[in-house]
């Protein structure tokens, strides 16, 4: 991962970054940072890069061409045009879906403005993103810039030692990280929860969750309004669709739930969902001859929804089945109908998620409408 800062105070991103965590990921080669000075491509023989605003009013801002010639330069040196980031106060602000979004780039552009901002006739030109790290003013776009790398670097392989800390980071799921204790057992008089010392995982992971809601109740409940429950309700034709399924979910959400369709059992119960539940249906594209079930539809006859969010995957690529293997092929928009027709509203459909990049980008397109409130949509929708 290349992160390119176009900035007047380069010094500041430097001494910023080269420390801790991101200091031994660029030792070892996982990130890199390059700073470009803007006043370097400065055509003013004093290297200045501000003017003052058309209109009148306080303040400076920066002029368009040195900008413009920053940003070509890093280009030039990339070798084709890359994601460009403003930072501002204007832009969306940044969450955990968007950083994991970011983290998928090989080179981001980040441009920090300063003074009271850079002529709006160069952004049209450059920046592909507008972001903002809250609603609050800085001096400039540095400290932003520096608090985007951070969290993106997060997700960028060999970064962290343990890949689960990216994994399961705190704010996953909309919900605040649960609390955390090391030795002694008794400090000041406060003991361990009982839980953590037991050994019984599942135990323990459902401690979490609880923690996790009740921490975010008390201290973001505006968190907690977009929060979901989320379910994947499958079928594996095999091991290895089983294996990917349930990586699937863990991609998706730390406090997953699986249902195996395939077990006549699920398919017979009664399987009620809410608002506050989020589905993911997960069937092959082709049903072989000895399925138990004719129609991928069949599978989720039990399951009622109330308005309930939900997406579609197809597992399975049908152009490789031999016709004697396989029977019906389910057409998706059959499926979506029958859904819907249950009470499940279909955000999105994913064909062959075995490709990681294809996976986590559908992941993410899903976890983003969860962050902008996917559950006030439904309520409005209704």
């Amino acid at each position: 991962m290349n992160f390119h800062v176009l900035t007047l105070f380069p010094d500041m991103i430097e001494q910023g970054l080269h420390t801790s965590i991101l200091g031994k990921a660029m030792e070892k080669g996982c990130i890199t940072l390059e700073t470009t000075n803007i006043r370097d491509f400065s055509a003013n023989k004093y290297n200045r890069v501000d003017d003052y605003p058309y209109g009148g009013g306080a303040g400076m801002v920066m002029e368009a061409e040195p900008v413009y010639r920053a940003c070509k330069s890093v280009e030039a040196g990339i070798g084709r045009p890359a994601r460009t980031v403003y930072l501002t106060p204007q832009g969306r602000v940044l969450n955990q879906a968007i950083v994991e979004e970011l983290a998928m780039e090989e080179d981001l552009i980040l441009l920090c403005g300063h003074y009271e901002g850079i002529d709006e006739r160069v952004l049209e030109e450059v920046v592909t993103d507008y972001i903002s790290i809250g609603d609050y003013v800085l001096t400039g776009g540095e400290l932003g810039a520096m608090v985007l790398i951070d969290a993106v670097s997060r997700f960028v392989p060999g970064v962290l030692s343990n890949e689960e800390s990216s994994q399961f980071e705190s704010l996953q799921d909309n919900l605040l990280e649960y609390p955390h204790y090391t030795r002694p057992e008794e400090w000041h008089g406060k003991k361990v929860p009982p839980v953590l010392l037991s050994g019984d995982h599942r135990k323990i992971e459902a401690w979490r969750h609880e923690q996790s809601v009740k921490r975010t109740k008390e201290r973001r409940p505006d968190l907690l309004k977009n929060a979901v429950t989320v379910t994947c309700a499958f079928y594996a034709l095999e091991e290895s669709w089983r294996e990917l399924i349930r990586q699937t979910t863990e991609e998706m959400t730390r406090y997953g739930n699986l249902l195996d369709v395939g077990r006549k059992k699920i398919r017979k119960q009664h399987n009620t969902f809410g608002s506050g539940d989020f589905l993911l249906f997960a069937v092959p594209s082709i049903l072989p001859t000895d399925s138990p079930v004719s129609a991928q539809e069949d599978f989720f006859q039990s399951f009622r929804g109330h308005n309930t969010p939900a997406a579609l995957i197809y597992y399975g690529n049908p152009t490789e089945a031999e016709p004697q293997d396989s029977t019906l092929r389910m057409p998706a928009d059959r499926l979506i109908t029958s859904l819907q027709n249950q009470g499940f509203r279909i955000l999105d459909t994913c064909q062959n998620p075995e490709s990681s990049r294809e996976r986590r980008l559908f992941l993410l397109r899903l976890r983003e409408k969860i962050y902008q409130g996917i559950r006030k949509e439904t309520a409005t929708d209704a």
